[in-house]
């Protein structure tokens, strides 16, 4: 996997890391009034595209207490989102819902814990005229531990410079239970709000010792693995937040691709956002 990309636009110099590419920021909205931003990012799936972020960020509401997150009482109706085209970023829009009474969400909640789970899906129509930078699903072969390192992809306080902002931590908790009983684990970052939905990665650098198979090897080439989706911390008091992992999103697709009954969404060319 290249772990860089050479972009055709004359403001940037050099090469990037394609991973800050990888993710998405994005925008809910009311109508035409601003909410919330957050991060999301594509997996792919044998039907096309599909949107993973957290659930709270599209319903709008804390995922525990389901009291609204926003001052105003606002709940989102819309979501605009950016990719990273070859030359300039482009910003898309989708509906949540299917009808003006916010009553039947676009969105997939997990098909075996719903709610519980603070991620969701969104199997999304192709969208032309954009580079897709997926995030692989398969399983790691690599054993991850207690206090390994790891990097929170994300825009926090909606930074939007187009590139992801790495946020550094570590796995906090045993990665292989599972937090509250849900498939998840705890890591320790310093992370801030819009880093909702971040992509959490970890990576080997060339010389760092990797586990294959219950042997060790000494690494020859920058590797990255995809840990989870990150939906922040635990509490306001605490810098341990919560990571969903990988394979909420393989059941996400098993569940797509089983299914003749969902409904892609059609993404619009944001004109509005993207001549501001």
């Amino acid at each position: 996997m290249s772990t860089s990309t050479k972009l055709v636009n004359p403001e940037i110099a050099g090469e990037i890391n394609t991973n800050s590419m990888r993710v998405l920021y994005i925008e809910m909205y009311f109508d035409n009034t601003k909410l919330s931003s957050g991060t999301a990012f594509f997996i792919n799936s044998k039907k096309g595209p599909v949107f993973i972020t957290n659930r709270h960020n599209i319903t709008g509401r804390h995922q525990e207490t389901g009291e609204p997150l926003n001052k105003d009482l606002g709940i989102p109706n819309n979501i605009r989102f950016q990719i990273i085209g070859s030359h300039e970023p482009v910003w898309y829009a989708f509906d949540l819902y299917t009808d003006n009474e916010m009553k039947c969400p676009v969105w997939i909640e997990h098909p075996e814990f719903g709610a519980s789970v603070d991620v969701v899906a969104v199997p999304i129509s192709e969208i032309s005229n954009a580079i897709h930078h997926f995030v692989e699903t398969k399983e790691d072969w690599h054993k991850w531990r207690i206090a390994d390192q790891v990097h929170v992809l994300g825009f926090p306080f909606g930074m939007n410079e187009n590139f992801a902002i790495w946020s550094t931590g570590y796995i906090a908790s045993e990665p292989d239970t599972n937090y509250k009983k849900l498939p998840s684990f705890l890591i320790d970052c310093r992370a801030r709000p819009g880093q909702s939905g971040s992509l959490v990665i970890a990576r080997f650098k060339v010389g760092d010792i990797v586990d294959h198979k219950g042997k060790q090897y000494q690494a020859k080439k920058e590797m990255v693995h995809f840990l989870g989706i990150y939906s922040g911390r635990i509490n306001s008091e605490s810098d341990l937040g919560i990571v969903w992992k990988m394979e909420i999103l393989r059941d996400f697709l098993t569940e797509i691709e089983s299914r003749d009954d969902l409904i892609q969404i059609n993404c619009a060319y944001n004109r509005l956002r993207n001549e501001s």
